[in-house]
This record gives C-alpha cells, sequence and structure tokens, in this order.
C-alpha cells in the first residue's frame, strides 16, 4: 500500500493515528512537497492538521521534526526559484510551523533556543521567495507567500520573540505586500494582515514605530516602468484597505485608522479626493 492509499484509509477512519504513526508523518514530510495536490493538501496537510495539535506525537518526535521541516530539502528547499514545483515543498513545509507551534503554545515543549531556530528558518524562507503563485490550475494551492504569513502569523504569537522581531516581521510583510511582479489575487493580503493583528496582539512596539511602518507604504520606491509600479500600488492598497478594515472591526489600536486613511490618500489622491 503506499502512501496516498494509506492516507485515504486514515482520512476514511476519522485520522485515527496507527501504530507507529510517527514513521509514517516523517514520509509524509518527504513528500510534503507532492505535485499531486490530493497527496499534498487534502492527505498529508490534512492528516498533520488532526495529528500535531491533537497530541498524537510526543514531544520529543515534534522536536526531531524541527530539523527536518527548517532544512534546505524542506522550508528552504531551492528558495529564490519561480515557475517550478520546488514551491510546492516549501509551501507546505511552512505550514507545518504553525501546526508546531499551536501545540507549544498549548503546551510548551520547545525551548527558547528551538523557538528561535524556527524563527530564523521563517524568516529565511519570507526574505528568500520568490514564487508569488496562488492556484496553480494543474497542481492546485502554490500560496508560498499566504502559507509563509500563516507561520509569520503564529511566531508573532510567541512569547519566546521580543520587540525587534516583531519589526523584523512588519518590514518582512511589507516586503512582500508591495511586489512589483503580479497583483496577488488569492487572498494573500487578508492572510498577511493576520500577522499584523497578531503583532498588534502582543503590544510590545511603541504606536510610533507601527504609525511609522505603515506611513511608509506611501513612501516605497516606485519601480520606473509604468506596469511594474501599477501592480505595486495595487498589492499596497488592499493589504493597506485590508488592514484598515480589520483593525476597525477588531477595535485593535482604532487610532490606527487615520495613520491608514492617510496613508492611502497619498497613494492614490484621485480615488480618495
Amino acid at each position: 500500500m503506499n502512501l496516498k492509499q494509506k492516507l485515504i484509509e486514515i482520512k476514511e477512519n476519522d485520522y485515527q493515528a496507527p501504530p507507529g504513526a510517527f514513521g509514517l508523518v516523517q514520509e509524509m514530510i518527504e513528500n510534503i512537497g507532492s505535485p499531486d495536490a490530493e497527496l499534498r493538501d487534502e492527505l498529508i496537510y490534512t492528516t498533520l492538521t488532526h495529528w500535531i495539535p491533537g497530541n498524537t506525537l510526543t514531544d520529543d518526535e515534534l522536536k526531531q521534526m524541527i530539523p527536518v521541516v527548517l532544512d534546505k530539502n524542506h522550508l528552504l528547499f531551492k528558495v529564490g526559484e519561480t515557475g517550478t514545483d520546488s514551491v510546492f515543498t516549501r509551501a507546505f513545509s511552512s505550514l507545518v510551523i504553525p501546526l508546531l507551534l499551536i501545540r507549544h503554545r498549548e503546551s510548551p515543549y520547545l525551548s527558547r533556543e528551538q523557538v528561535h531556530q524556527i524563527k530564523a528558518g521563517v524568516f529565511s524562507n519570507v526574505r528568500g521567495e520568490r514564487d508569488y503563485r496562488g492556484y496553480d490550475d494543474e497542481k492546485g494551492w502554490a500560496h508560498a507567500v499566504a502559507h509563509a504569513a500563516d507561520a509569520l502569523d503564529d511566531l508573532a504569537l510567541c512569547a519566546e520573540l521580543d520587540a525587534n522581531d516583531l519589526l523584523t516581521i512588519l518590514n518582512l510583510v511589507q516586503e512582500k505586500m508591495t511586489i512589483t511582479e503580479r497583483v496577488y489575487t488569492d487572498g494573500e493580503d487578508e492572510r498577511m494582515v493576520c500577522s499584523i493583528m497578531s503583532v498588534l496582539k502582543r503590544k510590545i512596539l511603541d504606536e510610533a514605530d507601527i504609525v511609522r511602518w505603515i506611513q511608509s507604504f506611501g513612501e516605497v520606491e516606485k519601480n520606473p516602468e509604468y506596469i511594474p509600479a501599477f501592480r505595486q500600488k495595487i498589492n499596497i492598497k488592499n493589504f493597506l484597505k485590508s488592514l484598515y478594515f480589520r483593525v476597525k472591526y477588531n477595535d485593535a489600536d482604532v487610532e490606527l485608522c487615520p495613520v491608514i486613511e492617510k496613508t492611502l490618500y497619498k497613494i492614490e489622491k484621485v480615488y480618495y479626493s
């Protein structure tokens, strides 16, 4: 019975873990970037969402997973490459990170050093990612930027990260929300806003730093070519609008709303006059 058949059977059995589940998890991680969307997304990832937060694995087994997920064959696999299947390995390795951190926040099992190892891997992945595809009609979800946003979101909630780490998250989000290669169309802006809301929830950054960060979207250096500059402006506007309504809806630092409004006006006066 191959891996796909095993996981289909487990799914049909309501994700009950068989004996020796960790060996099967290791096999899933080896195949996390399969171009087969059903295997990658509906079977491997979905099974992990049941088993990692659900205490199927021991703390020691989870710790063994971390260096593998973070290595150059997974989270950093061919990072910087575009238009190839390597994106699936990076993107779905990213999705394992929140599962590991959710379990840690519920019942701490990681040392401070291990959390910072995860942080370093995620930051490297976000900095290096250049494949901005969302849904691929042939092979399903790539969504590397959205998945990286999920990892940043859960990292931001970890008490082990300090104010400097949170400022780095803000800057990484800005870096990815100001790209010129394409206009995001698959909810990447909303997923990135989740990480910002988690940063705000920590309440350890000075408001002045957050205000300056928002205002800096209006100072982003524009690409000299029209189409790249146009794409970038659309990405920035969509992100700021998503941030505005999330802040307002959650009554979180609502004094930031006027700052966002003014920044949007600066970016596109023609529509806000």
